[in-house]
């Protein structure tokens, strides 16, 4: 076989690699950060499993509502909502089936505080995998291990982006009645080369090991954290990174400098959707319904879902709403993102320059906005909490 993708094209699912029955397969880091697939001709049986598998060739068949049901809710337990991105739910809905010694596979931080996939036994691991981490989750063998515990009558909750789970579907060839599926609504992912490149600049200045990062802090309220990062030292300090000063969310969501190529013409981001339940900041909710501690958008997508979510109701306030309001204020919904046009150039640049360098000289924003932006946050948050 030879690679099928462009490089454009390719996601990085990785379920290529897990389904080569010879180990053919390596997901390699290209220059950009990103991993690619990489075949080892030597191995290589010519099965064709791999291009089968590909989820950008076509998505598995699934039992999907017409029209997703749309709730707004958060969690009752207030630490289970302020520690997590928006409302809490993703731990409400994952918290029964640990309970019942199942597994929960999602993102998580490792040793380098970079992302990938793991999988949850206990209600410590399941901590590690909440909370939104914006860089793309390395999958390493993790269909391989979740189809281990499905065929092995295990319950399993598994999360991911929308690329990931149609990917999860097309390697386990079905549905299985023991599997939840829930994805988020993504924005694109992220190279982790640099978010290497921001920490490394972070701990430099600092002369000291970063221990965590938590995005999307919510100290000063949930509507001003997606510029807000609080970062958490070995020594046992931390520093909070906001507004402009926290380049790694301005690079990102101003200027979309280093997202996925792919993630421009993203086919996963249609209904019906591939999850059974989708998960996000319900961005624009009535004023009745924010209070600015973090209201979720719920996506209900099949009946399966709504089994979950029923069962979890007494835990969380919950509230139906139409499936209309989502749009306005999360566009990607059915909208991919633009990868910045000079992405490729900031990346290849990363190699031998400043992070936040790079991104005021890549950000699409003039000198001027961003001191108009700054007066406007500065109203908006600093003179109004006094």
């Amino acid at each position: 076989m030879e690679i099928w993708l462009e490089k454009k094209d390719c996601t990085g699912c990785g379920a290529c690699k897990n389904v080569c029955p010879k180990g053919a397969i390596e997901m390699v880091q290209g220059d950009d950060g990103f991993k690619y697939p990489s075949i080892n001709q030597n191995k290589c049986i010519n099965c064709g499993l791999c291009k089968k598998t590909c989820p950008i060739l076509g998505k598995a068949i699934l039992d999907r509502l017409d029209t997703p049901l749309a709730f707004a809710g958060w969690s009752k337990d207030e630490n289970t909502r302020f520690t997590s991105t928006s409302g809490g739910i993703f731990t409400e809905l994952t918290k029964p089936i640990i309970n019942k010694n199942g597994y929960v596979v999602g993102a998580s931080y490792n040793e380098e505080n970079l992302v990938e996939h793991k999988i949850a036994n206990n209600f410590l691991e399941l901590d590690n995998l909440k909370q939104s981490k914006y860089l793309q989750s390395d999958t390493k063998n993790i269909y391989q291990d979740t189809k281990k515990l499905l065929d092995n009558d295990k319950t399993v909750a598994f999360c991911g982006s929308p690329c990931q789970i149609a990917a999860l579907y097309k390697f386990l060839k079905k549905d299985y009645p023991n599997l939840l599926t829930i994805e988020f609504i993504c924005r694109g992912m992220n190279s982790p080369k640099a978010f290497k490149a921001w920490m490394s600049e972070i701990e430099n200045r600092k002369r000291k090991k970063i221990k965590k990062v938590w995005f999307k802090y919510k100290e000063n309220g949930w509507k001003t954290s997606p510029k807000r990062t609080r970062v958490d030292f070995s020594d046992g300090t931390y520093q909070i990174y906001d507004d402009y000063k926290n380049t790694y969310m301005v690079g990102y969501l101003e200027s979309n400098l280093y997202t996925r190529k792919c993630c421009s013409s993203c086919k996963f981001n249609t209904m019906p959707r591939e999850a059974d339940i989708t998960l996000a900041d319900f961005w624009g909710i009535t004023k009745t319904l924010d209070d600015d501690k973090g209201t979720s958008l719920i996506l209900v997508n099949s009946n399966k879902g709504l089994d979950y979510f029923e069962d979890i109701k007494e835990n969380i306030f919950w509230q139906k709403r139409d499936i209309n309001e989502i749009y306005k204020g999360n566009s990607c919904f059915t909208t991919p993102v633009k990868t910045n046009e000079n992405s490729d150039k900031f990346l290849r640049e990363l190699n031998d320059k400043n992070f936040s360098y790079l991104v005021k000289k890549y950000s699409k924003k003039t000198f001027f906005q961003r001191q108009k932006d700054k007066i406007k946050y500065y109203l908006k948050n600093v003179v109004k909490r006094n």
